[in-house]
């Protein structure tokens, strides 16, 4: 099973709409799925409409096996999967999308103890992904904002990494600290995850750049942070998708914020496969709006 968190260190840049469309369409293709929602907050669960109750769903939430596992009982997670795959019926030959998901108070009691057992335990969700390994193809992990024991959990489980900014430099900030994150998990001789880049999310297009959105489009590529070619731009339907319980990549599939996250995936597979220096990168914005200007001399 090949593992892809989705991460930032800020909050509200995109993980879970990423996280979802990214699963959602890899299920939709043919592959087996399940979606680990590490966030309290419980909202990756939510877009593919699974929405436990704090008293009576308690039991099915991947917080209470977190706190098994961080506290070195073991246990397994087979018998907590939600199966969303009737998300898929449209589509022929499609996969199976089932959803390891969240409950705040039970996560929220996960993270401390994490933190409370310290480095010796941040493999605990890596071990709960073991018990459920020959059964599924991909693992898409939403995290939670800030680095913190959940958010370090999910990338010490992670074979690959993908991070988000907005077209803001407060978010660029938040994919910044995430990358050096990632690469110190490296220098530090440990297995962290392998970065695939950045999704520049809530874009627009070029006419309608501002001062901030050019300057945000080339530290991107001066950091080092590698964006997608594709962006995904600010679209009602993407939050409507989300209110459904349906992502965009399934239930518009045939409109642009669709057909946006599909390309995304098409990326993310090709940057799985290929070395970094074989990566297409996306431009700066200097350069797109160099290049508009040399093509109207």
């Amino acid at each position: 099973m090949i593992r892809l968190a989705v991460v930032s260190q800020k909050g509200g840049p995109g993980k879970t709409t990423t996280a979802v469309n990214l699963g959602t369409g890899l299920a939709m293709a043919g592959n087996d799925v399940v979606i680990v929602d590490v966030e309290p907050q419980a909202q990756a669960g939510a877009a593919v409409g699974v929405r436990l109750d704090p008293v009576s769903d308690k039991h099915l939430s991947l917080g209470l096996k977190l706190q098994m596992a961080a506290q070195g009982l073991k246990t397994s997670v087979d018998d907590i999967l939600l199966d969303r795959s009737e998300i898929l019926a449209k589509w022929k030959n499609h996969g199976r999308l089932e959803v390891l998901a969240a409950e705040q108070e039970t996560m929220v009691t996960a993270q401390h103890i994490l933190h409370s057992q310290g480095k010796g335990r941040m493999g605990a969700l890596d071990d709960l992904l073991e018990s459920i390994d020959d059964q599924f193809d991909y693992a898409i992990i939403d995290t939670p904002p800030a680095v913190q024991a959940l958010n370090a959990a999910a990338l010490a489980a992670a074979d690959y990494a993908v991070t988000l900014s907005w077209p803001k430099h407060q978010t660029l900030e938040g994919a910044v600290a995430m990358r050096a994150t990632i690469g110190r998990m490296h220098a530090d001789g440990g297995e962290g995850p392998k970065f695939l880049g950045t999704v520049l999310n809530m874009a627009h297009p070029v006419g309608d750049w501002t001062t901030e959105e050019i300057e945000v489009r080339d530290m991107l590529v001066d950091a080092g942070l590698s964006p997608f070619v594709t962006e995904i731009r600010e679209n009602s339907r993407i939050s409507r998708s989300y209110d459904s319980g349906v992502p965009s990549v399934a239930g518009f599939a045939r409109h642009d914020c669709g057909k946006r996250y599909a390309n995304l995936l098409k990326e993310v597979l090709v940057r799985m496969d290929a070395p970094e220096s074989e990566w297409e990168i996306a431009p700066s914005a200097s350069e797109v709006l160099d290049a508009m200007e040399s093509a109207s001399v």
